[in-house]
Formats: C-alpha cells, sequence, structure tokens
C-alpha cells in the first residue's frame, strides 16, 4: 500500500528585511577635557563611533545618539577623563 504524495513547489514568499528598530542611546557620555590627554584611545576603540578629535586634539562626543553605554571608553581611559552614565 504505497500513496504517492504530489507536492508542488511554492515560490518562496520573498520577505524584505525589516530594517532593525533603533533605540535611543543607552548611554551618556562626559568627558573631562581638563584632564585628558589626549591619547585617541576612546575615539580609536569606540564601537559605535560615538567620539571623534577636535582641532585641540581632544574628544568630544559627536554622535551622542549612538552610545550603546558598552563602558569601553570609560575603564580604558588612562586619565579616568570619559564617565558614562546609563539612561
Amino acid at each position: 500500500m504505497s500513496e504517492s504524495i504530489n507536492v508542488e513547489a511554492q515560490p518562496a514568499a520573498e520577505t524584505a528585511p525589516t530594517p532593525k528598530a533603533r533605540r535611543g542611546p543607552r548611554g551618556k557620555v562626559i568627558i573631562f577635557g581638563m584632564w585628558c590627554k589626549g591619547c585617541h584611545l576612546c575615539v580609536d576603540f569606540c564601537p559605535t563611533d560615538v567620539l571623534a578629535m577636535d582641532e585641540d586634539d581632544h574628544p568630544y562626543v559627536a554622535h551622542p545618539e549612538l552610545c550603546s553605554a558598552c563602558h569601553w571608553c570609560d575603564t580604558h581611559c588612562p586619565d579616568l577623563a570619559i564617565v558614562v552614565k546609563p539612561i
């Protein structure tokens, strides 16, 4: 008793990748400019490019809305010149 099942191949429904909902900033970066010696560590290694260097070779918060509060900048700053406060 063998039955044959005929399954027609149906085209796969084309699903466009849905854009990931962008969340707001998760941290607020505070930089103490007088303490900073301009080593560039915070700017070079920020995973979300929140920080940038100004013409005086000091970091500033260029894109605060991108901060993910990963705390890389404040834990690696040799001068303790950066604080990230969770929002």
